[in-house]
């Protein structure tokens, strides 16, 4: 099907685009389908292992979440783990050894942390700083102190900023060559990041300080010295946090802005500036975990389901209903007052960001989503469930709840009321600098985590469409609008992934990257369809702040690949171009890549001009352009020297190996 194209990049001859080909239709939940299981559930993202010795790093996906197990002659440690702790259990048994070691690399704020549990269930000691000032059983440790077990030692640094207890701990294991091997660096140094300073009641300039200190401290270490923060791409503990799950400190000093920037008093203006917002239970799960977590309650006892006069009470005394089910079956009906915060998404996050800490909760949904959802819910601590709601509408109606419904309204629909003038009022409930990049017009724009902005701003009998860009924090916008009082709030069907894949146009800083370009007169009259090209600089960009959003296939060979690729591109042979469209989603957006865009441009031509209404990308100037202004110019962006397939869960490696291997991508966090 491609042959002329490769026959042509084979002997230089003019290429045909003549190409028939039938691509799948049909549109597709993106979050859906890369936010199920595997990442409301720990995943080995990264394993090596050496003379007596394993690491294992594993990622929690709703929460960008990344903690380690290290065994070592019998004995184990974990840091920074989650507080369901089963698997850490699980794996250091099968691996033939006991967790006698929990580590902290400071209180955390973005989740309840396992310390306590695993305390509990193994005997381990807990180590923390003593600046934490820990009210649990612990070891206080200062900067210099040693951990050492089964021929492998920590060495804790103090390395202050994102909090002023925030420590790094330098793992050294037998047979590397750096030394330290590995950091494991909590919040302090993420890849292409680092941790906010704005968490505590400190003054972030001050904290933010400290971490120049910090970091130039960390810049010390040799360039092989492998990185292992504590979250990834999607946490609110940083900005513009990479998808990649490691590092090397070499390859940081060459990547990471904020390692780049020459003074301090630069570094801290960076540092204070464009955070995102805070939600309102990081201060919550920081004393919780400061505290010590009240232990896991292990039972699959479903919450009591309550009655209509129970659920009327509990609104009365500050409840809030949480609605799990997805955007469709919660705009068909749902109660008053209930705010859709799907599980398919980051549920724990969400929640935590729009319901008040210690508010009891009512969740409606399956037996199976209310299970799931009040055990996810307690990574954050919210442990007060006071019940559920079975999906009963006409129950809910005998029982005198009012049930209400909310219109979805599709992207052609939108636009063409939007042609008409006949339009309702538009909110983008993204943040400002999303809206800022890319929107679907000159409309509104209230971020769902300033939702008591709607009743000031906004008129509530004006009908109102939310927008964002799934649809997840548009359809929690229509339930916090109607707590407040609004008679009429829609969601766009799809969000603005939708918009873009209907081939609506946009504006923002990014629209020349979404649009569809018009068919251009080709030879002899015909209608040709060209690709549009994306430069490296703006390819970076997007796969930083936005994992996923765009599907990368390498054509290159695969030995090409194998030595340096984008992080998290799949390498497609020519015969095989076909087929990998063919199985991607139709509303994928695609960038096809080489070494100098030549090829590319052939294939992505001949794929358009088939059957096909996909708009393919480009890379201009290919992969030599990316490696001049991506990796060795001002820019930042993923990459990896070795293959990173994507796939619905990493699976855990096979062979033992030495080298840390870059995790597969992720795709974009749900709710972004």
């Amino acid at each position: 099907m491609l042959n002329c194209i490769v026959e042509h990049m084979r002997s230089h001859t003019a290429w045909c685009l003549p190409l028939l080909l039938a691509l799948p239709v049909g549109a597709q939940d993106a979050e859906k389908a890369t936010h199920g299981d595997e990442a409301s559930s720990p995943q080995i993202a990264f394993e090596t292992k050496g003379d007596g010795w394993t690491l294992r790093q594993y990622q929690l996906g709703c929460l960008s979440h990344l903690s380690y197990l290290v065994v070592a002659g019998g004995s184990a440690a974990v840091i920074d783990p989650q507080r369901d702790v089963e698997h850490y259990l699980r794996d250091a048994a099968a691996l033939g050894a006991t967790i006698r070691h929990v580590l902290l690399t400071h209180p955390h704020a973005d989740f309840v942390a396992g310390h306590t549990e695993l305390a509990h269930r193994t005997g381990a000691e807990i180590a923390v700083s003593a600046l934490a000032n820990a009210g649990f059983p612990h070891r206080a440790l200062h900067d210099g102190d040693r951990i050492a077990f089964g021929g492998v030692s920590f060495e804790a640094w103090a390395t202050p900023g994102h909090t002023p207890n925030t420590m790094t701990f330098l793992l050294r294991v037998p047979g590397e060559t750096a030394d330290p091997a590995f950091a494991l660096t909590g919040d302090t140094l993420f890849v292409g990041s680092i941790g906010r300073p704005d968490l505590l009641d400190v003054p972030p300039a001050e904290l933010a300080a400290k971490s120049w200190q910090s970091v130039q401290r960390l810049k010390t270490l040799p360039d092989g010295t492998v990185v292992l923060p504590a979250h990834g791409a999607g946490s609110l503990c940083g900005a513009h946090l990479s998808p990649e799950t490691t590092s090397t400190i070499g390859r940081e000093k060459r990547t990471n802005p904020y390692l780049k920037i020459a003074s301090e008093a630069t570094f801290v203006a960076n540092v204070i500036s464009h955070q995102p917002v805070a939600p309102q239970y990081f201060a919550f799960n920081v004393e919780l975990n400061r505290k010590g977590p009240p232990l896991v309650e292990r039972s699959d006892t479903l919450p009591a389901v309550l009655t209509g006069d129970d659920v009327r009470r509990l609104l009365g005394e500050g409840g809030w209903i949480v609605d799990l089910r997805d955007q469709e079956h919660y705009a068909q009906a749902h109660l008053e007052g209930a705010v859709n915060v799907a599980l398919r998404g980051r549920l724990d996050t969400w929640t935590g960001i729009v319901v008040p800490v210690g508010a009891p909760l009512l969740l409606v949904g399956t037996d199976d989503e209310v299970r799931e959802g009040a055990f996810r819910l307690r990574r954050i601590g919210y442990d007060h469930v006071a019940g559920r709601l079975p999906v009963d509408p006409a129950a809910w109606r005998r029982d005198g709840l009012t049930v209400r419904q909310s219109r979805i309204v599709t992207p052609q629909a939108l636009f063409a009321a939007m042609q008409a003038g006949t339009e309702p009022l538009i909110v983008d409930v993204r943040s400002a600098e999303e809206y800022a990049d890319l929107r679907l017009g000159d409309v509104g724009n209230i971020p769902v985590t300033e939702s008591e902005r709607f009743a000031k701003v906004l008129a509530k009998d004006v009908p109102v469409v939310m927008v964002c860009n799934s649809a997840y924090r548009s359809s929690m916008a229509v339930g916090l609008a109607e707590r407040l009082g609004f008679a009429d709030v829609r969601s766009l069907a799809g969000g603005l992934d939708a918009w873009i894949s209907a081939g609506l146009p946009t504006v923002g800083r990014m629209a020349d990257q979404t649009a569809t370009p018009a068919p251009v007169a080709a030879a002899g009259g015909a209608g040709l369809r060209l690709p549009e090209p994306i430069d490296a600089t703006m390819l970076a960009k997007v796969l930083l702040e936005q994992p996923g959003s765009y599907v990368v296939l390498d054509l290159r060979p695969a030995w090409q690949f194998a030595e340096w690729s984008i992080a998290g591109a799949r390498n497609v042979a020519l015969d095989d171009v076909v087929a990998q469209m063919q199985s991607l989603p139709a509303d994928a957006r695609v960038v096809l890549v080489d070494r100098d865009g030549s090829l590319a441009f052939a294939v992505a031509g001949a794929l358009m001009n088939g059957r096909s209404d996909r708009v393919l990308r480009v890379l201009h100037g290919g992969l030599q352009a990316y490696h001049r202004e991506i990796v060795f110019g001002s820019g930042t962006a993923p990459m990896t020297a070795a293959p990173a397939t994507e796939t619905s869960s990493p699976t855990p490696p096979t062979t033992t190996t030495t080298t840390p291997t870059p995790a597969p991508i992720k795709k974009r966090s749900a709710g972004c």
